[in-house]
């Protein structure tokens, strides 16, 4: 059966894709998992929800299983709902595997992408050391994450607290992945109490497009409040070169495409395969955004 696997077609093997949502951080594994296909000859195809719902990817994965894909590639947005649709597709004779956001209870066949709990062990790390650096003291912090579901929101968040402290956090707010939503919940919060003085963004699409297009957390910046980000942008880095109070984590979501279709076309061709595949996120403040800008030219 080995045999006959690898001498299948290259052409007719097809690769579905499926992230959270759709928005420019997970752009860039649609950008990598096409390059990685169209380098080994396959097709693969981006099926991003209409909505955050484990529902919208659930009815993703049972359209793939009437079409017979030979792969999934999946970030979760909820890893309890999405492990019998995942099983499902594997008792089709799918190979599924997830990224990002992991399933690890279901029949998937592998796991890459971020570490996500010691991902947010360095964001309490650093959001400390930015405490130290502007010579305040950890009292209330404010969190932001995505969805209530998804495994490495979870994750970050306990990673967070094992480092700064639960008697540390002032609240978690879920934007539920979504952006405009994220907004309108840091800029209540931050209006109503003014005793917040640390933020953590668990989830950061919503300053993708720069920190001044949350206007209550720009002043909050301004009055020296200390913040710590998730995840990269041009904007973001820009802000974060001219102000020494906050800082962010890079994770490697190309990596996370290119590798992760690659090693599931491994799978898929029933050659030797990575049962998982884990990355640290690289920490960039005021010292070393300038680099960071240079590497998105």
């Amino acid at each position: 059966m080995s045999c006959g696997k690898k001498e299948r077609n290259k052409k007719d093997i097809v690769i579905a894709v499926i992230p959270k949502v759709d928005n420019e951080i997970f752009d860039q594994v649609k950008v990598s998992a096409a390059k990685a296909a169209a380098e080994l000859g396959i097709t693969m195809t981006w099926e991003a929800p209409t909505s955050n719902s484990g529902q919208k990817q659930k009815e993703l994965i049972e359209n793939l299983i009437h079409y017979k894909v030979d792969g999934i590639l999946i970030s979760c947005n909820d890893e309890e709902f999405l492990r019998e649709p995942i099983n499902e597709a594997a008792k089709a004779g799918i190979k599924v595997a997830t990224y990002d956001s992991d399933c690890p209870v279901s029949k998937r066949i592998f796991y890459i992408g971020t570490d996500n709990e010691k991902a947010g062990k360095i964001c309490g790390e650093t959001l400390l050391k930015l405490y130290e650096k502007n010579k305040r003291k950890p009292e209330q912090i404010l969190v932001l994450s995505g969805g209530t579901t998804a495994l490495n929101m979870k994750q970050r968040l306990k990673g967070f607290r094992d480092v700064v402290g639960a008697d540390k956090i002032n609240g978690v707010l879920y934007s539920l992945e979504m952006a405009d939503f994220g907004k309108e919940l840091l800029s209540i919060k931050l209006n109503e109490n003014k005793k917040i003085n640390g933020v953590q963004l668990l989830w950061s699409v919503p300053v993708l497009s720069g920190v001044d297009s949350v206007p209550a957390l720009a002043r909050y910046m301004k009055k020296g409040g200390v913040s710590m980000f998730f995840d990269v942008s041009k904007p973001l880095l820009r802000y974060i070169k001219a102000n020494p109070n906050c800082a962010t984590v890079k994770q490697d979501f190309q990596a996370m495409g290119y590798n992760g279709v690659k090693n599931l076309y491994k799978a898929i061709m029933e050659e030797k395969f990575e049962p998982e595949i884990l990355y640290d996120v690289k920490v960039i403040d005021q010292s070393n955004a300038e680099a960071e800008l240079k590497l998105m030219e």
